[in-house]
């Protein structure tokens, strides 16, 4: 079977960018196909896999599944040539070795309902792997905001959004930011609407050695202290200098005692700057997860 898709626009596409995930993709795309949403494409980019990944999907006789091929370019070109690809009328994110929790798809499609300004709607993850536990996420656009001044407020590949906000604000993920993408391209998204996410865990996101998000956390950390500084500029808020968001977000390199000092110092600095109880929620858990970790070390 050539998995070239259905004729017709559907619904909801979700982009599923892949390379060398043949461990993984079927059960990844069987979290999709079985979430009681007919009206979909599973578009799944394959960024010049030499596992037979893609091939898997064949096995699958699923016409709902789209298969583009491109030579090996990074995720970043991956997620663009996604969003040049995409059809649906809602645009949902899902990574190759990731699962979607069921009823996932159609909570997020009740908050677009609820909120017709709506723009991009997250979920509550939970960690899998060499790492477990849920990872709870802001619910009110306010909130989101609050949170976007200092890190991610939806978990990347679990978001939904509106394409033709993406479309006409022409809107790409940009390379620069290759290993913070996520981050950077929601902060600027945030512009054209409500963002928010729904109370319920819609994704299990897998912690591994080979992810990426470990092997780049030097580069990471650089990018995400450029978008931080960025959005605040963007959004006419004073951007805290980078050492207060290190040692905010990531203060483990001293001792336990210090760790607790210099976490807690940064949280006021960033309440100060921005009060709400979602910055008082992100701030003081932090201090509280660094000071733990330290002890633990």
């Amino acid at each position: 079977m050539a998995l070239t898709g259905r004729s017709d626009p559907p619904l909801v596409t979700v982009l599923m960018p892949a390379y060398n995930a043949a461990d993984h993709i079927e059960a990844a795309a069987r979290s999709i196909l079985e979430q009681g949403v007919d009206d979909l494409e599973l578009l799944v980019i394959d960024d010049g896999s030499t596992d037979g990944g893609a091939e898997v999907l064949h096995t699958l006789d699923e016409p709902r599944i789209r298969v583009v091929r491109q030579p090996n370019s990074g995720l970043v070109a991956a997620l663009n040539r996604g969003l040049d690809e995409a059809r649906g009328r809602y645009l949902a994110r899902m990574d190759a070795d990731d699962i979607s929790t069921p009823g996932r798809l159609q909570s997020q499609l009740r908050w677009f309902h609820r909120h017709p300004d709506g723009i991009a709607c997250g979920t509550d993850y939970e960690l899998f792997g060499s790492m477990t536990g849920r990872v709870r996420m802001p619910r009110s656009d306010r909130a989101c905001r609050q949170r976007l001044l200092l890190a991610g407020s939806l978990c990347g590949a679990s978001v939904m959004m509106r394409r033709d906000v993406v479309t006409e604000a022409a809107l790409r993920f940009d390379p620069q930011f290759a290993h913070a993408e996520d981050y950077e391209f929601y902060a600027r998204l945030s512009a054209f609407g409500r963002i928010g996410n729904v109370a319920s865990v819609g994704y299990r996101y897998r912690i591994h050695p080979s992810q990426v998000s470990n092997r780049h956390s030097a580069e990471q950390r650089e990018a995400h202290l450029a978008i931080a500084a960025a959005h605040a500029n963007r959004t006419g808020v004073r951007a805290l200098p980078d050492h207060v968001v290190r040692d905010l977000l990531w203060p483990e390199e001293a001792g336990v005692v210090r760790t607790a000092v210099i976490s807690s110092a940064a949280a006021a600095r960033a309440f100060r700057r921005k009060p709400g109880v979602q910055t008082a929620r992100f701030c003081s858990r932090r201090v509280i997860e660094a000071t733990l970790a330290a002890r633990r070390r």
